[in-house]
Formats: structure tokens, C-alpha cells, sequence
């Protein structure tokens, strides 16, 4: 029973932590997009 107890709170912190991942990812990828679009802004004005 505590081994089963101990798996599933194993797995609950791996999917947080997942979650968290997937938060982080998001950001960069809006940084990035931010970055191009603001580059291609620049570049339509040269």
C-alpha cells in the first residue's frame, strides 16, 4: 500500500513538473515570435 502511494505522488510531481516545462516553453516560443516580428518590422522599413 505505501509503495503504491509513494508511485502515485512520484507521478503527480513528475506531471507538475511537466506542466511547469510546458509553461517555459510557451514563454520562449512568444519571446521568439516577438522578437521575429519585430525584426520583420524593421526589415520592411530598409
Amino acid at each position: 500500500m505505501k509503495f503504491k502511494v509513494f508511485f502515485l505522488t512520484i507521478t503527480i510531481q513528475k506531471n507538475k513538473f511537466s506542466e511547469s516545462e510546458m509553461l517555459h516553453e510557451r514563454q520562449i516560443n512568444q519571446a521568439m515570435n516577438s522578437v521575429k516580428e519585430r525584426q520583420s518590422h524593421y526589415c520592411s522599413h530598409l
